[in-house]
């Protein structure tokens, strides 16, 4: 071999093994960056795993999930995907979680204490306000009588604003986006199938 084709291959080589080097710290970067979410998140829901074990299999998960949100959320649609509290759930244990068909949560819960103070029933008050405890949502305007919950996108696209029943977490801050006005005469989701909807 010539002195020329040695260095060439040595370069090749060289550069071959720096990219890799490279990719690899990038990976562990986007890993250490992923394992502080994962923490974050399981600190926000009060996630608690039972060992490093189901640690790692739930971290895998989350990844994944984190993964096709992103992705899902750069491409066009008319809605977007968010990291909720079933980030660390398969499609299937989540759907066994809603069916209650053969899912068994972890068995550890987040340590909380004892919501109640034992009190007899001469020390309870006469009656109580809920709305200043917090139980009740607070009365908002609706305008005219029929406009509530309707408005329209920045791009024209017509909805109902409908506040869920699953928690601020869900949605925006509690409240799905469903459109309306669309070819389905039952309506995005069988939206349009009943006159009114119970609200408790």
């Amino acid at each position: 071999m010539t002195i020329s084709k040695t260095l060439l291959l040595a370069a090749v080589l060289g550069f071959a093994f720096f990219c890799s080097a490279a990719l690899a710290a990038r990976e562990l970067s986007d890993d250490l960056a992923m394992a502080a979410r994962h923490e974050q998140w399981m600190a926000q829901y009060g996630r608690v795993y039972k060992d490093a074990e189901e640690k790692a299999q739930r971290f895998d998960v989350f990844k994944a999930n984190v993964k096709f949100i992103e992705s899902f959320n750069a491409g066009s649609h008319k809605y977007w995907l968010g990291i909720n509290q079933f980030a660390d759930l398969t499609s299937d244990e989540f759907r066994a979680s809603k069916t209650n068909k053969g899912f068994k949560p972890s068995k550890l819960k987040a340590p909380t204490g004892f919501r109640y103070k034992n009190l007899s029933i001469d020390e309870l008050p006469a009656s109580v306000d809920w709305r200043t405890k917090g139980a009740v949502t607070p009365i908002k305007d609706q305008g005219q009588c029929g406009m509530d919950g309707i408005s329209i996108t920045t791009d024209g696209t017509k909805y109902w604003l409908m506040k869920n029943s699953w928690g601020i977490t869900w949605g925006e801050n509690g409240y799905l986006r469903m459109e309306r006005d669309i070819s389905d005469k039952k309506g995005m989701c069988g939206l349009a199938m009943e006159s009114s909807y119970p609200t408790e």
